[in-house]
């Protein structure tokens, strides 16, 4: 396991290098092909993935008003050296998708379930701790984005119908 690539990664950059190990032993490696999915949008699942090489594109489908199909909308691409992980919700249980995470490239990840983070968190109530305050911070700053988005589009279909 990577112990230094982990450390770049914010979910365990509080984490000491002890605390890092005891991670590590609970991680599985993922191999996943070009087109692969790795998330599907509304299905459940109850993992968190860091990527490792490769990368990523994270879409949501669109229903367009004015047609019945939908449209994937792609929302970012995460690069290895981007240093990111997601699927966080995954961590609070068995928990539906939130958009789709398909592989651009031939990837490798690391992965934990919630059984095994629940584990880790019961024997080692710090770093539990430590990976959920950064789960927060990162939910906490999806959600500010969400709100500056709804208020911005709110504010344009305010004019829009005007």
């Amino acid at each position: 396991m990577d112990l230094n690539f982990l450390k770049k990664v914010s979910l365990f950059s509080t984490l000491t290098n002890e605390e890092l190990k005891i991670v590590a032993g609970k991680l599985k490696i993922v191999k996943c092909k070009q087109g692969e999915a790795i998330i599907t949008e509304k299905e459940k699942s109850d993992k968190l993935y860091i990527l490792y090489s490769g990368s990523v594109m994270v879409s949501k489908k669109m229903t367009m008003v004015d047609e019945e199909e939908t449209l994937d909308k792609t929302f970012t691409v995460i690069k290895s050296n981007d240093y990111m992980f997601f699927g966080e919700i995954g961590l609070l249980g068995y928990r539906k998708r939130t958009a789709d995470v398909i592989a651009k490239t031939p990837c490798e990840f690391f992965s934990v379930n919630q059984k095994d983070f629940m584990d880790i968190s019961k024997n080692h109530p710090e770093i539990g701790f430590k990976i959920l305050l950064e789960v927060s911070c990162k939910l906490s700053q999806i959600l500010e984005k969400t709100n500056e988005d709804v208020l911005k589009l709110t504010t344009a279909l305010i004019y829009a119908l005007k």
